[in-house]
């Protein structure tokens, strides 16, 4: 499919919710929306979907750019507080409009109203976050390239990751290793945690050396085409404890237990029960605080959330996370993840690296 069609079927399920809804427009900051539906990558700007128009917003440092990548949209040079956005409200007549509640600040939507009195102004946050849920063939195949490179650099970094080398080196070295072969950038700041560290579920890379006989939780992704890879692996260092070895089969058995429950039609709330329950039934319940996944997309966090309070169901074409972990206090964790492309019977593992305790000693087998 051509990026003009497919940009034409995004925007017209924004055009679907102002029709919904009763708006006019809908404003939009959240700069992984507006990728979304123009095509801009930049650190700032505003896109404003009317039922007729995408129109895109931005300064002085963006505006060339802007036009050569918001093809068949209606790019505008903003000047700070120059009233644009007055400007463009009685342009198209617009009195009621939505905007991006989630990604719009207090001070630009108090702005926004105080510039504009007769507009009125209706949050929108799930409804715009949901239009990006079930992906493209197209966005399918960046996260797989994503997930491609994320495997090469994992592979090619995974003897260095060795007793005497720091969290940090570790997480500078896949990272360096993700930019060489291809990637934009990581997905998020690579986490490594060894140790009794491993019992952060995020726990930032530090200068700790490895030890033998520890576990370490590596968590990380990167970014290709604007998509997100994210993945994470538990190795040891040489052998472990028992302790930690049964904590490592217990989250193993309960990711396949995800993995083989995925289908479309699936309440997410379901997922995450199923996961959950398992390790609450093998006694770890209480050290498994955070939800069995997430949506992952051109951000690395996006809905649906698989938690005990996710709302909805599973749907064709999602991308989601099942990623159980066990994580005890002064002892150490484990965390397994795997990304899962939705299908009408079951789900696809797009990750490709194995998710059993690997040990150093004697390569990736």
């Amino acid at each position: 499919m051509k990026k003009g069609v497919m940009r034409e079927k995004r925007i017209s399920r924004i055009v679907e919710i102002l029709e919904r809804q009763g708006l006019h427009a809908c404003i939009i900051k959240g700069m992984e929306n507006i990728f979304y539906l123009t095509g801009f990558r930049g650190s700032e700007g505003t896109a404003v979907v009317t039922r007729g128009d995408v129109l895109l917003v931005v300064d002085s440092r963006y505006i060339t750019y802007a036009r050569e990548a918001a093809k068949g949209c209606v790019v505008l040079e903003t000047k700070g507080k120059d009233g644009t956005m007055e400007s463009l409200f009685q342009r198209y007549g617009i009195t009621r409009t939505g905007f991006d509640s989630h990604h719009t600040t207090f001070e630009t939507y108090r702005s926004l109203r105080d510039g504009s009195p007769s507009v009125e102004f209706v949050p929108l946050a799930n409804d715009l976050e949901s239009v990006r849920q079930c992906k493209e063939p197209e966005e399918v195949l960046a996260l797989q390239k994503a997930i491609s490179i994320a495997t090469e650099a994992f592979t090619a970094v995974f003897e260095k990751i060795a007793p005497g080398r720091t969290e940090k080196a570790i997480a500078n070295d896949l990272e360096y290793a993700m930019r060489s072969f291809g990637a934009e950038g990581a997905s998020f700041e690579t986490i490594v945690a060894s140790g009794p560290r491993s019992a952060l579920p995020h726990g930032q890379p530090t200068d700790k050396a490895l030890k033998a006989g520890e576990v370490v939780i590596i968590d990380f992704g990167c970014r290709v085409d604007g998509y997100c890879s994210d993945e994470t692996c538990t190795i040891s260092l040489g052998k472990t404890s028992k302790q930690l070895q049964e904590i490592h089969d217990v989250v193993r058995d309960a990711k396949q237990k995800g993995l083989d429950a995925v289908r479309a039609g699936l309440p997410v709330r379901e997922l995450d029960m199923i996961v959950r329950g398992f390790i609450e039934e093998k006694g770890y319940g209480e050290f498994f605080g955070h939800g069995t996944g997430h949506g992952v997309g051109i951000a690395v966090h996006e809905p649906p959330a698989v938690t005990n309070r996710g709302e909805g169901l599973l749907e064709e074409y999602m991308v989601i996370t099942i990623e159980p972990g066990i994580y005890i206090p002064h002892v150490g964790g484990v965390r397994l993840e795997d990304m899962v492309l939705v299908k009408e019977n079951g789900g696809e593992v797009l990750t490709r690296l194995r998710k059993d305790l690997f040990e150093t000693q004697g390569g990736l087998r």
